[in-house]
């Protein structure tokens, strides 16, 4: 078997309006299918992120209590959050108003400082002051605030009193996070209140969304709805016996209400298997994106063999074998794949700088799109070999025909 790559260059100058097509089929294929495994990564990524919090240790309580009082629903919820925590193994039990497992749209808050032009897009989060103990969140700067007891404890919703900022918020606003300690943030849902600390970045929303980070922890209690959620930590190791005792103390709620429990497990969340699912839909949907563009090489390389039958021939009477004939197209083919692979790379470098702009935190997976473009060649190749082994069956003889 000879390699001369000079055959196949001059067959390609005379040919430029097919060699071109090629390229630019391989090119969209390729841009194509690393634009689909850069967005399955993410979410991929995104929906198993961790929430940056002690969860391992953490029950979930939500409920939903009808009826048009909104005193008697307060009043409910208030007991449940007392027997969440009169529950034997309870070493600490706060309400919040949404939590990373939440499946409903929420809204994002921009936070600024009064008097500056400084701002971030957060997400508050209503809780008390069992949220630091509960969530077992470790200031960076400043100091949590103490659980108030007695008839003063804030298990109500109520005027927030501090706030308690994530680095991300505290450093948009105010550069660092000492330097946030006893400032004021305000926003568009919230009054003006007082920064008491500043912990690392949590996820208290769910992850897809924009800074879902950043967030605010508003100490006044979480505001009374028809839906309530209550975070409830158990001893180490002792969760399940504790979703149990919860699950009983619960099982006689009023037929009206629908009350859950069940452990805070965010790989077990609905967002997590949207991300899941998107990153397997997207890298199929890659993988048939590949299917279609090879379908095209091979339609090429079919109709190139046809129209090459007598120079085909000619070179078999002139002593080239079979593994020459087959070699040929696959040396062509890999040089179109290659001119391919460079113009679509430089469409999915365009394509990346618009999508950071839809996928928050969007990343370049190098392993991913060296594995797609891989596959994509072996792909090719293969789709390529089947017209290349039966350009190799043509006969010296055709050459003595007529053009």
């Amino acid at each position: 078997m000879r390699l001369d790559v000079g055959p196949v260059l001059r067959t390609l100058a005379r040919q430029p309006a097919v060699f071109t097509t090629l390229v630019l089929e391989v090119a969209a294929g390729v841009a194509s299918l690393t634009a689909l495994l850069l967005a399955a990564s993410w979410y991929g990524v995104i929906g198993a992120k961790p929430t940056s919090f002690d969860e391992q240790n953490l029950a979930l309580v939500s409920s939903y209590t009808p009826g048009a009082d909104e005193d008697a629903v307060a009043a409910e919820q208030r007991a449940d959050l007392a027997r969440v925590r009169a529950t034997p193994g309870v070493e600490a039990a706060t309400s919040v108003d949404t939590s990373v497992l939440d499946d409903r749209w929420t809204y994002p808050a921009l936070f600024r400082a009064p008097g500056s032009r400084r701002h971030q897009i957060g997400w508050p989060v209503h809780t008390d002051d069992e949220a630091p103990r509960a969530l077992r969140l470790a200031p960076i700067a400043g100091v949590m605030p103490e659980p108030r007891v007695g008839a003063g404890r804030s298990d109500d919703s109520g005027p927030v009193r501090s706030a308690v900022v994530s680095i991300c918020v505290a450093k948009a606003l105010f550069g660092s996070a000492p330097a946030a300690i006893g400032q004021t943030i305000v926003s568009d849902q919230t009054a003006p209140v007082r920064v008491s600390a500043v912990v690392a970045n949590v996820t208290m929303r769910v992850p897809f969304m924009p800074n879902a980070g950043c967030v605010a922890f508003l100490f006044g209690g979480a505001p009374r709805d028809h839906e309530a959620r209550i975070l409830a930590r158990a001893a180490p190791g002792q969760r399940d016996a504790l979703v149990a005792r919860l699950a009983d103390v619960f099982a006689g709620a009023a037929p009206r209400r629908w009350v859950d429990v069940r452990a805070l497990d965010s790989d077990d969340s609905q967002h997590h298997r949207v991300g899941h699912g998107l990153a397997t839909f997207l890298s199929l949907f890659g993988a048939l994106v590949g299917v279609i563009a090879q379908l095209g090489a091979l339609a090429a390389t079919s109709f190139l063999v046809a129209q090459r039958r007598r120079q085909i021939g000619i070179r078999r009477a002139l002593g080239a074998t079979k593994a020459d004939i087959v070699t040929y197209f696959l040396v062509e083919n890999a040089f179109t794949m290659f001119a391919g692979s460079i113009v679509g790379l430089v469409g999915t470098a365009g394509l990346y700088v618009v999508m950071r702009s839809y996928f928050n935190g969007l990343a370049v997976d190098v392993a991913a799109i060296v594995l797609g473009l891989v596959l994509f060649w072996i792909a090719a190749l293969a789709a390529t070999l089947v017209p290349a082994l039966r350009a190799a069956r043509v006969p010296p003889g055709v050459a003595s025909r007529s053009p």
